[in-house]
């Protein structure tokens, strides 16, 4: 909810729309307008002063895909609009090491992001964080090739989402080869970010992981789970 002062000791309260998405066995709803365009951290840190979860690649990917299933409607063409104008943000963080990928689900922005940390977390079984060896293919490919795609796995956690949603974005975009950008094997840690962005005139899509905290042109929505898919748990 925005609220704003007024002259007077006055307020006004906006109530945001919500927006509810079916992702994997659960409904989730967003936040919507988008917060952005922005830098990484002013839109996440804005979606946690709301009291909501930064949205993971996975879920990003589902909001998307509502709404290309929906193209005429206003909300959603204005989140197709951003996907292919700017970019979405993402909570799926990526911590480049000389031996491996990091990928980890910061929904709430407190999570280590050191390596020793990160790895542990894994070992205990924690779901959010999950490693990606450096041999994958990097840069244009198909649908296909994108679906199998190691890092693609790794960063919406789900072979079957990835073959469901994933391609079905991606068919929505283009039938034209896609694009994952990530970094090659690097001498010491760096952290980058995620994004998800339609290039080359609306034809591709690119799941890109190098992103910097000094870029300012993504977008992202606050995300939590739905009373309706509260009540179904």
């Amino acid at each position: 909810m925005e609220t704003k002062e007024l002259n007077g000791n006055g307020r006004i309260r906006i109530a945001r729309t919500e927006i509810d998405v079916p992702h994997l066995n659960e409904m989730m709803t967003f936040g919507f307008p988008l917060l952005g365009p922005d830098y990484y951290q002013k839109v996440m840190s804005a979606i946690s002063d709301e009291g909501m979860l930064r949205p993971t690649t996975s879920q990003m990917f589902s909001l998307i895909d509502l709404a290309f299933k929906n193209s005429d409607e206003e909300h959603c063409k204005d989140i197709i609009s951003k996907l292919r104008n700017n970019w979405l943000w993402t909570s799926t963080e990526n911590l480049y090491t000389p031996k491996e990928i990091i990928v980890y689900d910061n929904t709430d922005g407190k999570m280590p992001s050191d390596r020793e940390s990160l790895l542990n977390m894994n070992k205990n079984g924690n779901k959010a964080v999950r490693i990606v060896p450096y041999e994958f293919k990097r840069e244009s490919q198909s649908i296909s090739d994108l679906v199998k795609n190691p890092y693609i796995l790794a960063q919406v956690g789900s072979k079957e989402f990835a073959e469901d949603v994933v391609a079905r974005v991606a068919e929505k975009i283009s039938k034209n080869k896609h694009y994952v950008w990530a970094l090659n094997p690097v001498d010491s840690n760096e952290k980058r970010y995620t994004a998800l962005y339609s290039v080359w005139d609306d034809s591709r899509l690119a799941v890109d992981g190098l992103y910097h905290a000094d870029d300012r042109d993504g977008c992202a929505s606050g995300v939590s789970r739905s009373a309706e898919g509260a009540a179904k748990k």
